[in-house]
C-alpha cells in the first residue's frame, strides 16, 4: 500500500511539472548561442545559469543561491531497476526505497551558502543529518575570468542508535566517530547557453571504518549539462575514487539526468548506480555496478523562495 501511494504521488508530480513546463515553453524558442550575463551587486558582469540548480544531479554545482533566498529540496532514489534485485518482481525498483533527503539551503550572501538536511541513509549508515558550507571563490565573467571556482565543505552525522557489536562500523565508540565529511573544489566553465562542463577534486573522510577500509579517500570527477531549450536539458556526473584500498569492492558514482525547468521549480529525473543522495554517502559508499543492472531511478525537486 505504501509503495502504491508513493508511486502515485510521484507520477502526479511528474505530470504536474511537465504540464507547467509545457505552458512556459509554448512561447520558448531554441536557446541562442550567446551566453546569458548579468550585473551583480558588486558590479561584476558575470555569466549566469551555468547550471539550473545548486546540484548537478547529486553532487554540488558551482551555482549559488542568491542572497536572502531559501531553497527547499526533496531528493529521492528507488531500488535497482534491473539485475537480481530489480525487474518486475520489485516493479523495477519502485517497491524499494534506496534513500531520500529533505533539506533547506540558504544564501547568506551571493557568495556564501549554507544548508541543512536529513536523509534516510544507505546500508548500515542510517538516519543521517547533514550540513554544508559553500563559498564562491571566482565567478566566470564575459571578459577576464574564464571559469567559476567554488569551495564546498559538507558534514554528515548518522544519529541512529549505536550497535552493541564492537566489530560493526555502527558501534561508534565515541560521538566523533560518527562524523563523515567531504571537502572539494569545483571549477566550471559555461561555453554557451547550451553547454557547461564542471570538474571537481576533493577529499572524503570517515572517522570510523571497517578494518579493511581506509578513513580518507581522494576523488576527482567530471559533470556536464546540455540544454535543448530554456526548460529542458540533460546532465551527467561522475566521481572517481583515486585512493581506494584493494580489499574494498566499492565502485564509482555515475549518473545521468534529464531536467525540466518551470518558473519556480527545478525538476530532475535521473538514473544512477549509487544509492546515497549526499556526497558523504555516495562517494565512499557506492557498491553497485551499471553492467550488472544495479542502477536506479531517482528524482529531485528544488523550490526557491525570496525572503
Amino acid at each position: 500500500m505504501k509503495q502504491k501511494l508513493l508511486l502515485s504521488t510521484f507520477l502526479i508530480s511528474i505530470f504536474s511539472v511537465i504540464s507547467l513546463s509545457q505552458e512556459s515553453a509554448e512561447t520558448d524558442t531554441l536557446i541562442q548561442p550567446e551566453i546569458s550575463t548579468g550585473t551583480s551587486d558588486d558590479g561584476g558582469d558575470y555569466v549566469l545559469e551555468s547550471f539550473a540548480a545548486i546540484r548537478v544531479l547529486n553532487n554540488h554545482s558551482i551555482e549559488m543561491i542568491p542572497k536572502r533566498s531559501l531553497e527547499f529540496i526533496v531528493a529521492h532514489k528507488f531500488g535497482d531497476l534491473a539485475g537480481s534485485n530489480g525487474g518486475v518482481e520489485n516493479w523495477f525498483g519502485f517497491d524499494n526505497l534506496a534513500d531520500v533527503r529533505i533539506a533547506f539551503e540558504y544564501g547568506i550572501t551571493n557568495r556564501i551558502n549554507i544548508g541543512l538536511g536529513r536523509s534516510k541513509g544507505v546500508g548500515l549508515t542510517t538516519q543521517v543529518a547533514d550540513g554544508y558550507f559553500k563559498y564562491a571563490i571566482l565567478k566566470q565573467q564575459t571578459s577576464g575570468m574564464p571559469v567559476s571556482l567554488n569551495f564546498v565543505s559538507a558534514l554528515s552525522i548518522p544519529y541512529a542508535k549505536a550497535s552493541t557489536d564492537s566489530t560493526s562500523i555502527t558501534s561508534y565508540p565515541t560521538f566523533l566517530h560518527r562524523f563523515i565529511y567531504t571537502n572539494q573544489l569545483l571549477v566550471a566553465r559555461k561555453f554557451s547557453d547550451r553547454i557547461t562542463l564542471q570538474a571537481n577534486v576533493g577529499y572524503n573522510h570517515r572517522n570510523f571504518v571497517s578494518y579493511l577500509d581506509q578513513n580518507g579517500l581522494f576523488f576527482a570527477g567530471l559533470s556536464g549539462r546540455y540544454r535543448f531549450t530554456k526548460t529542458l536539458g540533460i546532465l551527467f556526473e561522475y566521481n572517481h575514487i583515486l585512493s581506494r584500498p584493494g580489499a574494498v569492492t566499492y565502485t564509482n558514482h555515475l549518473a545521468f539526468g534529464f531536467e525540466i525547468l518551470t518558473g519556480g521549480h527545478a525538476f530532475c529525473l535521473m538514473l544512477s548506480n549509487s544509492r546515497g543522495v549526499t556526497e558523504n554517502l555516495f562517494i565512499p559508499g557506492t557498491v553497485e555496478d551499471w553492467t550488472k543492472g544495479q542502477f536506479r531511478f531517482g528524482f529531485s525537486i528544488n523550490r526557491r523562495f525570496k525572503l
